[in-house]
């Protein structure tokens, strides 16, 4: 499942902040650019990622999972909320990750990275099983039932706006 389905549930990312806008659609849609450097895969990363996906979910400690490939971070947890219009969730980041730019952490296309949902009694065996497969794993938040998607980064709010408005915006572009 690719959505979160009810509130109190934390949220990780699995992968590393991403930092690459090359090809995104970001660039596409705010630049009217198609251009730039793909984001780099790496194979055996990769393989941990999925691997570790792949058993955690076997233990069903992972009630969804969504990667952040198609338009980033921040479209990556937006799509997560919208089959439930009264979940929201907050999301704080301490800084902009590797490439220090906010459009590149919340729209970067970075390949490898997964945001996944857990319940709060999961967490720890989620961040030592991602430790163990070499596998940054990042606390970002929890959902809620406010229905709005607030993400704080480096101590500023970036966004504070209601699930369904951003559902309607993003079903009208498809």
């Amino acid at each position: 499942r690719s959505t979160v389905e009810e509130a109190g549930l934390e949220l990780l990312l699995l992968g590393g902040l991403p930092y690459e806008l090359g090809g995104s659609y970001y660039l596409q849609t705010q630049y009217n650019q198609k251009e730039g450097t793909c984001p780099k895969v790496n194979l055996s990363a990769e393989k941990a990622l999925q691997d570790l996906l792949i058993s955690q979910i076997e233990e069903n400690k992972i009630t969804s999972a969504h990667d952040i490939a198609e338009g980033g971070l921040l479209v990556c947890l937006s799509e997560m909320l919208f089959n439930e219009a009264r979940l929201g969730a907050t999301v704080s980041l301490a800084d902009h990750g590797p490439s220090d730019r906010l459009d590149a952490l919340l729209f970067g296309e970075s390949q490898g990275r997964v945001i996944i949902a857990v319940k709060k009694d999961d967490v720890n065996a989620i961040l030592d099983a991602a430790k163990e497969a070499n596998l940054s794993a990042i606390s970002l938040g929890s959902s809620n039932d406010s229905g709005k998607l607030k993400v704080e980064v480096a101590g500023s709010v970036v966004l504070d706006a209601d699930v369904s408005g951003w559902k309607n915006a993003w079903e009208r572009q498809i």
